[in-house]
């Protein structure tokens, strides 16, 4: 069978799970209904629809209205699941989330797809590098962004598990080179928890998202230097993993955050606001530094914005050498 593809990008991993997680959820929560803005297609969820047909709704191209309904279906004892692009979701949306979601304490599951550098042909628009600022702004949110796919559905089933507003981030899922298992398919996933993926003494990368596989490549490299380098999979963004931060801080005494997100308010900033009060080290940044997306082929894309192994690397021997 060929590789199923959308827009000459392909359909596995992240969006595979997500589709088939939907469809499982559903079977298990009858009162789970899918909310969509006309981005099924991409986001890969019309197969939710083909099961369960009077539990997906479409609002048309408005993002505002669909977590506003959304928040309404909350209210009538539904658990609505909003699959939408993040950049459209946290920012065309904000106000709806914040008040009617945020404010309310409403049971919404909103998924931001196609989040940071990870549609390259759609440039500025599309490229949502400041929806974890935005989210982990709003009170009563929890924030979360998962290293793998099959962390993604662990995610979710703990997500539909809980009581209140969530914010998954997801990215679209068609990066080859680090198309990779990260996470031991035994971890259990806590939506207040990171992992330490791999010990160390040296040094600390607590990473999110798609840069954890590049976070476990620099230990890799700083390993055969020598240097011994903890990797924190920090998937617990809002509220942030104190004791897990802190504890891995405590022993190397540095720390480079890298994410795929601009470093102004997102995992960079919640790890800072942390380890200021409980734990302070020296620190570096690694992710998006403060400007625009562009449109362009994804290598280029992570090179031109410091989304690298080899970035780590530099800011890990700024923090080694000092």
């Amino acid at each position: 069978m060929s590789e199923k593809m959308m827009y000459g990008a392909s359909l596995k991993g992240f969006r595979s799970v997500l589709a088939e997680k939907l469809v499982e959820l559903g079977a298990r929560y009858a009162n789970m209904v899918v909310v969509d803005a006309e981005t099924g297609t991409a986001t890969n969820i019309l197969d939710f629809k083909a099961a369960y047909p009077d539990r997906y709704v479409t609002t048309g191209i408005a993002e505002q209205a669909a977590l506003s309904f959304a928040s309404s279906l909350s209210r009538a004892g539904k658990i609505p699941v909003t699959p939408l692009f993040s950049c459209f979701m946290a920012r065309r949306a904000c106000d709806q989330i914040y008040i009617q979601i945020g404010y309310s304490k409403a049971n919404v599951k909103m998924i931001g797809c196609y989040s940071g550098i990870t549609t390259p042909n759609t440039g500025a628009t599309h490229q949502s590098i400041n929806d974890i600022a935005i989210m982990r702004s709003m009170p009563n949110i929890v924030v979360v962004e998962t290293a793998d796919p099959g962390e993604l559905g662990r995610a979710l089933e703990a997500a539909m598990a809980y009581r209140g507003p969530v914010f998954i981030r997801m990215i679209r899922g068609d990066i080859a080179k680090y198309d990779v298992q990260c996470v031991p398919d035994n971890q259990r996933f806590d939506l207040f928890k990171s992992t330490r993926l791999r010990d160390g003494k040296d040094i600390s990368l607590v990473a999110s998202g798609l840069m954890v596989p590049r976070a476990l490549e620099a230990a890799d490299i700083l390993g055969k230097k020598g240097i011994s380098a903890e990797v924190i999979n920090c998937t617990a963004i809002k509220p942030v993993d104190r004791e897990t931060i802190v504890e891995s801080a405590g022993k190397t005494g540095r720390v480079v955050t890298c994410e795929n997100n601009n470093i102004y308010g997102g995992v960079g900033s919640a790890v800072a606001e942390c380890l200021s009060q409980y734990c302070p080290v020296p620190m570096r940044f690694v992710g998006i530094e403060d400007v625009y997306g562009w449109s362009g082929d994804l290598a280029d894309l992570f090179e031109m914005y410091g989304l690298t192994t080899e970035k780590i690397l530099e800011k890990a021997d700024e923090l080694l050498k000092s």
